[in-house]
């Protein structure tokens, strides 16, 4: 899918139905033939490509009585850890949102919380208006999140590819539901990259899995065509938590 498609319901709520990227392009060269042999100028096959299904692990314990930390220190236990923080954002609420950005984000020094999760809004409205913009829909940016909003993500695949001795590249697809409490609903299929790296001396000298950064999605490997659908051997699907 490579745009947005957008449809009234019964109850007059505008519902649109798009891939998170809107079919952004990927590098030709990068591209992976149909049955995952990758190309030698593109990425290398991910670690999890003979993997037939990924179940994600707990963590040792949890912040906040909500937040699961404290992953194993193998890879699979950071990209547990991933679908942890993408569980934890799929909320609209301020405080939630600025809590799972301070556990689960790498930072030089403490952050406010409720400041890290209106700055995190303030860019999620920005990419709900911009496929808003794309189907001739309706989306008040400055009224998002309005009351009884919501926003929720399932992680239906997972790659990664180590990137060094303590450096983990998580790509996510998952599908989206979003409301904004205004009456436009936003149903599509995304692909999250993040770049987690291994802290020794996290969660008070236990260890822990932090995101440092975002991970191209160009960099996938992908064709367009493939990069969304489960049916490609570089995803692993998730068993559901």
């Amino acid at each position: 899918m490579t745009g947005c498609a957008a449809g009234s319901s019964d109850d007059g709520r505008t519902v649109l139905t798009a891939p998170a990227d809107g079919g952004a392009a990927t590098d030709p060269s990068g591209s992976a033939s149909p049955d995952g042999a990758s190309d030698p100028d593109g990425p290398p096959p991910p670690d999890n490509l003979d993997l037939a299904a990924f179940e994600p692990l707990g963590g040792g314990g949890t912040m906040q009585e909500r937040y699961p930390v404290e992953f194993s220190r193998e890879a699979e236990g950071g990209v547990s850890m991933v679908l942890a923080y993408l569980r934890a954002i799929s909320t609209n609420d301020t405080m939630e949102l600025g809590g799972a950005v301070a556990i689960y984000h790498a930072h030089d020094q403490e952050i406010d919380p409720e400041s890290a999760g209106t700055e995190f809004l303030v860019e999620r409205a920005a990419d709900i208006a911009g496929q808003a913009r794309a189907a001739g829909a309706e989306f008040d940016q400055e009224r998002y999140p309005a009351a009884g909003s919501t926003h929720d993500i399932t992680p239906i695949g997972v790659m990664w590819r180590t990137a060094g001795a303590s450096t983990v590249e998580v790509y996510v697809l998952a599908e989206e539901r979003i409301d904004d409490g205004l009456g436009l609903e936003l149903e599509r299929t995304s692909v999250r990259g993040l770049v987690i790296e291994w802290n020794p001396v996290a969660r008070v000298g236990f260890g822990d899995w932090l995101v440092t950064g975002e991970a191209d999605t160009a960099g996938l490997g992908l064709a367009d065509d493939q990069r969304h659908s489960l049916e490609h051997p570089y995803w692993t699907p998730v068993i559901p938590a």
